[in-house]
């Protein structure tokens, strides 16, 4: 597929993630997720690189609730009580220890699987788009800032696959995987991968790599007047009561400030292609409808539009589910169509190939 689909699939989850609280939904979410994971093209590398992303949301899962249990908050189902030290009210309720709800738990393990969903799919996203193609599809006037992420997303693996060779080379060695070897694994990893970063800049650099001429004034000027223009946006809309207009207004200015500052750096950089990359109509279509829903989902749940959203303080009552939010959240296994039956399953050896062109001209 290409990069703008996976950029709007990956959106959607996101957005889908932080606005959804019901159970049901949630676990609905992260199938479709794994489903796309199963279908999805890997890289040995983006295979480690998955297995990384889902112990770091594991394990922030696992913090979550552990902060719920110690930190404690209302509900009526007590489970069983933490011995802590008691705070006086000034502290601004903050508590270790003390009774263990049912409520709590039931909203943290809902926060830990809100996580989950979006690391898996960010891992999904970078196991199965390169960056190199994720480079071209950066505007012009953020080139700089895009290839710091670029460099900074090929990081990653190479740490994850210097740490399997590391590891290899001291179980040949006879090292029993204790605690105290894990510096010896760890450091020469990341060593070696800022190393080789280090090494592409420079080398990129001596060549002259993405040398331009500083934009235009008219440019400078957009950009300076454009972050002002928004927090005066911000400020009216949550501050100035009765003035919620100014806000819109500011906001609408500030976003065409930021517009002309791209329009007017971008055309100060030519930039040629040893060739294009089209994306397909039919994918076309469908990211920018994806775009579009992951925009409009937080105003359809701020309005109560869709019921999405499940409050386990309210006595713990059992999660609603209904047809339409559900076949909503289902909209995130729409890649699947294409992975499986369309021009998807037809790509990834095409788009090996020229990435590993790519990636040896780098």
């Amino acid at each position: 597929m290409h990069p703008v689909a996976w950029l709007s699939w990956v959106l959607l989850v996101m957005v889908l993630a932080l606005v959804t609280t019901n159970p049901y939904y949630l676990a609905t979410l992260l199938l479709c997720v794994l489903l796309v994971a199963a279908l999805a093209p890997w890289s040995s590398t983006g295979l480690g690189t998955l297995r990384l992303l889902l112990l770091a949301g594991a394990g922030i899962g696992v913090f979550s609730i552990g902060v719920a249990a110690i930190n404690g908050a209302s509900g009526e189902h007590v489970l069983f009580d933490i011995p802590g030290p008691r705070f006086p009210d000034w502290f601004g309720g903050l508590r270790l220890g003390g009774p263990v709800t049912a409520e709590a738990l039931v909203g943290a393990s809902l926060r830990a699987l809100a996580i989950f969903c979006v690391f898996l799919g960010f891992a999904v996203f970078n196991g199965a788009v390169s960056p190199v193609r994720l480079l071209r599809l950066a505007p012009a006037s953020l080139f700089h800032a895009s290839l710091v992420v670029t460099v900074g997303l090929t990081l990653l693996p190479s740490i994850v696959s210097d740490t399997r060779r590391i590891r290899e080379m001291q179980l040949i060695r006879g090292s029993r995987g204790r605690l105290r070897d894990l510096a010896g694994l760890v450091v020469p990893a990341v060593l070696g991968g800022l190393d080789r970063s280090l090494r592409l800049a420079e080398a990129m650099e001596a060549r002259g790599y993405a040398a331009a001429p500083p934009p235009p004034a008219r440019a400078r000027i957009a950009a300076m007047m454009s972050l002002p223009v928004l927090l005066m946006g911000a400020w009216f809309w949550f501050y100035g009561e009765g003035l919620e207009w100014l806000g819109v207004v500011f906001a609408a200015a500030g976003g065409l400030l930021v517009v002309l500052w791209a329009w007017a750096a971008q055309g100060e950089r030519v930039t040629t292609r040893l060739y294009e990359d089209p994306i397909p109509l039919a994918q076309a279509m469908v990211a920018a409808a994806t775009t579009s829903l992951a925009v409009l989902l937080p105003f359809l749940r701020s309005a109560e539009v869709l019921a999405l959203s499940y409050n386990p303080f309210a006595g713990l009552p059992a999660p609603d589910f209904g047809a339409l939010p559900a076949m909503l959240v289902l909209l995130a296994a729409w890649p699947v169509a294409f992975l499986a039956f369309g021009d998807g399953a037809r790509a990834p050896s095409q788009e090996r190939l020229v990435t590993g062109v790519e990636e040896a001209l780098w």
